[in-house]
């Protein structure tokens, strides 16, 4: 998980290159989040896709995010140890259920 948190870091310093969404009110985990990562085709052997909280990551931006609320989600490859695929969604809210699946946590592996 350390190695996936290090990757996760280097990888905002690239954020200027990172997909982003604005949504126009709030984010539906299977709609935003679960259709995004089948759309990718992913291999569960060697890819972990993951989802994290905005607010937690925001120290890290140059630019503040314009709305209210916000997730990145991403893919990383174990087997070339890099992350693949990274987006961000910016939104007015987050729904119950990415809130619950975030729950207290800054990061999530999903399965």
């Amino acid at each position: 998980m350390n190695t996936i948190l290090d990757w996760i870091e280097s990888a905002f310093q690239f954020l200027k290159e990172v997909w982003s969404e604005i949504i126009e009110g709030i984010v539906s985990f299977v709609h935003h989040v679960v259709s995004w990562f089948r759309e990718l085709m992913l291999d569960k052997k060697k890819h972990v896709p993951f989802i994290g909280k905005m607010d937690e990551f925001k120290s890290a931006l140059k630019n503040a995010p314009v709305k209210n609320a916000g997730i990145f989600e991403g893919v990383y490859n174990e087997e070339t140890d890099q992350i693949e695929h990274i987006r961000y969604l910016d939104a007015d809210d987050l729904d119950n259920t990415t809130k619950q699946v975030l729950g207290d946590q800054p990061i999530v592996v999903l399965s």
